[in-house]
């Protein structure tokens, strides 16, 4: 329970510190590129994955800002390396689906303007919660009966960081490209694994 309510006091401090700051506030929503590590808890090899993750930041002093984000990637998202027959029993199939939630906050610095034809460097260092919710079906490959389904789940707390370059599209509206790095492990039956990994990302955001 201590990890749900640590995010949600989270997101309530940045909602009043950019109610209180009124204006400098930034939107980005982003196409993420994440190279996940390997996962030893489950056995999957290293996995690359495009998710949408959503950002927001407010400017605090200067050129000082707050940020938090939001990324998922849905249920019932099947990844092919996760597919396998059981090799002692060659009518059975096994299934593995996964949802991943990145939530993220922190502080971070930019160079620049927001503006159309100007270009911005933001860089970012922060905490991050990653969770994954695992669920295996089991089912006759003949019938497609289900057999049996198990669900697993793995969170962590760790680090995030992120450099950035912005362009200026029209007035308040810029095009962005970010890279960066998160990591957060989980300890499962004495086998730990990084739930992050690297990422790149491309983004369209806006200044108000």
């Amino acid at each position: 329970m201590k990890k749900p309510i640590g995010l949600v006091l989270l997101v309530l401090l940045f909602s009043g510190i950019a109610t209180a700051a009124g204006d400098r506030v930034i939107l980005t929503l982003y196409g993420n590129y994440l190279n996940l590590a390997e996962n030893n808890f489950t056995g999957q090899a290293s996995q690359r994955k495009v998710f949408f993750e959503a950002k927001a930041a407010v400017a605090i002093s200067g050129n000082i800002y707050l940020w938090a984000s939001h990324g998922y990637f849905p249920l019932r998202d099947s990844w092919t390396g996760w597919d396998s027959k059981n090799s002692f029993d060659a009518d059975i199939n096994m299934k593995r689906t996964l949802a991943k939630r990145v939530i993220a906050g922190g502080c971070g610095f930019f160079a620049g303007y927001f503006e159309a034809k100007q270009i911005a460097i933001r860089t970012e260092v922060g905490i991050c919660s990653i969770s994954n919710d695992i669920e295996s079906i089991i089912s006759k490959i003949d019938t497609n009966i289900r057999l049996r389904s198990d669900s697993a789940k793995q969170s962590g707390i760790g680090v995030r960081g992120n450099l950035a370059f912005t362009y200026g599209l029209y007035k308040n509206i810029f095009a962005e490209a970010s890279i960066g790095y998160m990591y957060a492990s989980d300890k499962i039956d004495d086998v730990r694994s990084n739930l992050g990994g690297f990422h790149l990302a491309l983004g369209l955001g806006i200044q108000l």
